[in-house]
C-alpha cells in the first residue's frame, strides 16, 4: 500500500523533531522530552532503530551553562544528561573506550569534579550539546579544575620550606 505523503514512519521521524522543538521553545521541555521518548519507543518497535539524541530538545541556552562549584558542575552534567533522553548504558555504548561504564556513572553520582577533560567532553557531546556549548562546558570545567588545584596547593607564600642546620665540629 502506498501513501501519498510518503511512508508514515519516515514522516514520523521527520515531523517529531519539529514537535519537540516547538514544545521546547515554548517552555514545555518536560512534554518535549516525553514526546522524544514516545517516538523512540515507536521507532524501536516498528523499525528496530534508535534515533539520535533530540538535539533541538537539549539546545541549552548559554545562560544555563553556569557552575561556580564542583557540585553545581555535577548538577549541570545531570541536567544535560536528563535532557538528552539517553540512558547511562546508551551513553557508555556511544562513547566506547573513551568513557568506561563505571566512569559514566561516576560523572553523575560522586560529588567531585571529574578529572579527565576528554571524558567530560565525550559525555556532553554524546548527550547532544552543540560544539559551542561543549566548549563552554569545557571552559567551566577548566576554571573549576584550576580553582580546585589552587585550593589544594595554596598560595606560593604558604609552601613549606626546609632549613638546613649545619653543626660545626
Amino acid at each position: 500500500m502506498s501513501h501519498p505523503e510518503g511512508d508514515p514512519l519516515e514522516r514520523l521521524s521527520r515531523l517529531w523533531p519539529q514537535l519537540m522543538l516547538a514544545l521546547s521553545r515554548s517552555g514545555r521541555r518536560a512534554e518535549a522530552l516525553a514526546a522524544y521518548r514516545e517516538v523512540r519507543v515507536i521507532l524501536r518497535a516498528e523499525l528496530g532503530i534508535d534515533p539520535d539524541p533530540a538535539l533541538p530538545l537539549i539546545a541549552t541556552t548559554t545562560a544555563e551553562l553556569r557552575a561556580a562549584t564542583a557540585a553545581e558542575f555535577i548538577e549541570l552534567l545531570r541536567l544535560i544528561h536528563a535532557r538528552s533522553g539517553l540512558t547511562l548504558p546508551e551513553v557508555h555504548r556511544r562513547a566506547g573506550q573513551v568513557l568506561p561504564r563505571s566512569q559514566v556513572y561516576s560523572l553523575l553520582k560522586r560529588g567531585k569534579l571529574p578529572t579527565k577533560p576528554e571524558q567530560v567532553r565525550a559525555f556532553v557531546t554524546i548527550c547532544g550539546l552543540p560544539e559551542p556549548q561543549v566548549a563552554r562546558v569545557m571552559e567551566l570545567w577548566a576554571t573549576l579544575r584550576e580553582q580546585t588545584e589552587l585550593a589544594v596547593s595554596g598560595p606560593d607564600d604558604d609552601k613549606p620550606f626546609a632549613i638546613l642546620i649545619m653543626r660545626s665540629a
